[in-house]
């Protein structure tokens, strides 16, 4: 496949400690930062602050005064600092953390000379995240509200990092009403700007993030912005949603609807910043106009992504066969071996050339596809399988740049017909797509067959016969081995690592929820314990526990077989990160003379579990020490724990059923 750009899809390093070691490299040389050019106790000052911020903080209130005692330093030097590369960072990184006062200040000081600020290669840094913390504040306290409400498990949320800690500050201090009116006024003014400049800014590498900003803010998404942290996927795992003013979802509406009318609206898919900013749009209109995202798309695909490639000629897509004369074998080619040679040229020139529209050729254009069919309606969605994929999936299946367009494709199909039509497709290509290493494609499949609940027995017979394990009865009992690693059977028998492929995890948790998984629960439960709680123990594996338990089409009888097949390896289990989470599980689903079993086992070799930390967990969580005193008054205790527990979960969920009626009929309820 010819390629625009042909490189690799890298993930990005981490930038932090380098930034701070090249920073006081160069400081030794007199180059005190790029941009505007500040003085050795300046860049002192902030690389000592930047030292700080790494370290850490023990609470907010430090990092709050830490912001406001460095912003002090920049009264009168705002814009002239944040045009520094070593200043940026810092202001950066604290100005979500300053007083009301301060951030008005900067709001003034940058309204000033907005233009020049947004193309400069670090201020313009500033002003992205003065949006962002303007938009956060300019919500308050409701949102907050409403984000916490909404959240599930709000008891085992995890510790939350550098970007949710800075999000909770922005939206829960109580700033003054009037603040909260300055910063709406800042979004609406910044986003405004950006509308009203669309022909200078889209091109701008500095301006265009900001416009993308300005997009997300106005249909209320925040999508975090942290200095030396990771970007892209990594941030977008925080993407929130809240409730903005409707005037705001207007102004977003109109940066669409002017760009569509431009003469270089074909060309924006393959360019890196037109097509990040066509991707926002599109994620933006998902939120506030599905019928505006539907003519959108439409337009996109229709004028920009069917076009064919320019670089494709006639003779570039033929093939020159170069042969090399060897004088020493001349002659000895036998006729068989002539006549095969002459069957692989003919199948080669039977097989037409697969030709790829443009899209499929421009890396940028590629995740512009993918953002597309992530948000897609039904009817997009097919024109999108139909128009750019039908006829091709196998191929784009087997490349570096487009399998994961077909994997986003997999994961977003809505209609049937469509689904199985990609399928056949994909079915015979099963073997070479796992020898290739595009195991995401096979899991995607695999997910999209149990989403759907079509095509779910092909699937299984398609990866016995990629892994070579069909026919032979002995060969069988292997599949699950085989699909765990993604080895075909000749190779397992060399492989005796404990090695999990998270993409065959994903796939045996797919097929064990499938409506007849039964020939893969007979695999894993006629394994040997000691293999079994080996694949167990890893990250990959243990979730096969959960999806094994939980599963509508797995009987009691084979989840009670697999319980007691585990006996005498619950201690070993116990005592991992992961094992004990596969014993918690065990836990839960077993009856209770199993209970009294596992707990028995575990009390035995007591001093062993409380050498682990996990372990340790385990002890306290099923009070170990009561069974040894008594096991029925453990068993009554256990009990009522556990009741206690069900009642919990149940009081939460009508709480919020209630919640959720009366936000349903609140119109109602007020006249």
């Amino acid at each position: 496949m010819q390629t625009e750009s042909n490189d690799k899809r890298k993930r990005p390093k981490k930038k932090g400690n380098r930034f701070m070691r090249n920073a006081k490299g160069f400081a030794k040389q007199g180059i005190f930062g790029r941009g505007t050019h500040i003085d050795d106790d300046e860049f002192n000052y902030f690389i000592n602050i930047l030292d700080a911020m790494k370290a850490g903080f023990e609470d907010v209130e430090d990092r709050v005064n830490m912001a406001n005692n460095v912003f002090e330093q920049t009264v009168d030097k705002e814009i002239h600092l944040s045009s520094n590369q070593i200043v940026s960072k810092a202001i950066e990184s604290l100005i979500g953390f300053v007083d009301d006062a301060q951030l008005e200040r900067f709001f003034a000081k940058f309204g000033e000379s907005l233009r020049p600020l947004c193309s400069d290669r670090f201020a313009s840094h500033v002003l992205q995240k003065m949006l962002e913390i303007a938009f956060l504040r300019g919500l308050g306290k409701a949102a907050a509200l409403e984000q916490s409400n909404d959240a599930p498990n709000a008891a085992k949320r995890a510790k939350p990092d550098a970007a949710q800690v800075e999000e909770q500050y922005n939206l829960e201090t109580e700033f003054s009403e009037a603040h909260r009116e300055k910063c709406q006024e800042f979004v609406l003014r910044i986003s405004k700007f950006m509308l009203n400049n669309l022909e200078d800014f889209v091109w701008d590498s500095c301006a265009t993030h900001i416009m993308r900003t300005a997009i997300l803010c106005l249909v209320g998404m925040h999508v975090p912005k942290i200095a030396f942290e990771k970007g892209g996927a990594e941030l977008a795992k925080h993407r929130k949603l809240y409730t903005v003013p409707e005037e705001w979802h207007e102004v977003m509406k109109e940066f669409p609807q002017r760009l569509e009318m431009w003469p270089q609206f074909v060309d924006f898919p393959y360019q890196e910043h037109s097509s990040a900013l066509l991707g926002v749009i599109c994620l933006s209109l998902s939120v506030v106009d599905k019928s505006m995202l539907k003519h959108f798309g439409k337009k996109i695909l229709t004028q920009s992504l069917l076009k064919p490639h320019d670089d494709v000629e006639d003779d570039d897509k033929k093939v020159t066969k170069i042969e090399i004369d060897d004088d020493d074998n001349d002659g000895n080619a036998t006729k068989e071996e002539q006549m095969e040679t002459n069957e692989a040229t003919e199948n080669a020139k039977s097989e037409p050339p697969v030709i790829l529209p443009k899209v499929f050729h421009y890396q940028c254009a590629v995740i512009l596809l993918e953002t597309l069919l992530s948000v897609a309606g039904a009817k997009l969605l097919t024109q999108l399988y139909a128009m750019l994929f039908s006829g091709r999936i196998a191929y784009l299946a087997q490349q570096q740049q487009t399998n994961f367009a077909v994997q986003r494709l997999l994961q977003h199909l809505k209609e049937v017909p469509d689904f199985e039509a990609v399928f056949n497709e994909l079915q015979p290509q099963t073997e070479e797509l796992l020898k290739m290493g595009y195991t995401g494609v096979v899991s995607g499949l695999s997910a999209a067959c149990l989403r759907l609940g079509a095509k779910q027995a092909q699937m299984i017979s398609a990866l016995q016969n990629a892994l070579h394990v069909s026919g032979d009865k002995e060969k069988s009992k292997m599949f699950f081995n085989c699909l765990v690693k993604l080895k075909p059977h000749e190779l397992l028998a060399g492989d005796q690592s404990g090695f999990v492929h998270l993409h065959g995890s994903l796939i045996v948790q797919h097929i064990l929820q499938f409506n007849k998984p039964i020939f893969l629960v007979n695999c894993i439960l006629e394994l040997p314990a000691v293999q079994l709680s080996q694949v167990f123990n890893t990250p990959n594996g243990s979730h096969i526990v959960d999806a094994f338990l939980q599963s509508k089409y797995i009987g009691e009888k084979s989840r009670e077989r697999l319980i007691r097949l585990l006996d005498g390896f619950y201690v070993d289990l116990a005592i991992t990160r992961h094992g004990s989470r596969v014993l918690d599980q065990c836990f839960k689903a077993a009856q209770e003379t199993q209970k009294l079993n596992i707990a028995k086992e575990l009390s035995n070799k007591a001093n062993m579990l409380k050498g682990s930390p996990f372990g340790r967990l385990i002890y306290t969580k099923y009070r170990l020490d009561t069974y040894k005193l008594s096991a029925s008054q453990w068993q009554a205790s256990l009990g009522q724990q556990l009741q206690k527990q069900e009642d919990e979960k149940e009081g939460k969920s009508k709480k919020r059923s209630a919640k959720t009626a009366t936000e349903l009929f609140k119109d109602i309820l007020t006249q």
